[in-house]
């Protein structure tokens, strides 16, 4: 598994558009080729470029865009802004779970969303 920054940046964006083709589906919105195109390659970029993501891996990604499809407070759209909200309401849930095996020393098994740090040696 790789962090987002360490992505091939081609094969990420294969990723994420899966990832929004998907989530256009389940959201029941209906988006032309060219549109996705154009949110996925401006999408991957910020996913690599982004700070706050770029340590973060594609299945906690995942993870961020199937819960805010289906638990988000808002009404979800189809578009960067929405896609942020996701992540960084996510980010929280797994830095929780970082904090509580790693500060109050859970049992990794038994906290959700609990992801063993990756090795960023080469």
């Amino acid at each position: 598994m790789k962090t987002l920054e360490n992505e091939n940046y081609q094969e990420l964006t294969e990723k994420v558009l899966d990832l929004i083709t998907k989530t256009s589906i389940e959201l029941g919105h209906r988006t032309y080729a060219d549109s996705l195109l154009q949110l996925t390659n401006s999408f991957a970029s910020d996913l690599q470029k982004e700070n706050r993501f770029r340590r973060m891996t594609f299945n906690q990604i995942e993870d961020a865009f199937h819960r805010g499809v289906r638990y988000a407070e808002f009404e979800p759209f189809l578009n960067i802004r929405t896609f942020f909200k996701f992540i960084n309401a996510h980010k929280l849930v797994v830095d929780d779970a970082r904090n509580k095996v790693e500060v109050l020393n859970q049992n990794p098994n038994q906290v959700p969303y609990y992801q063993e740090p990756l090795k960023l040696l080469k």
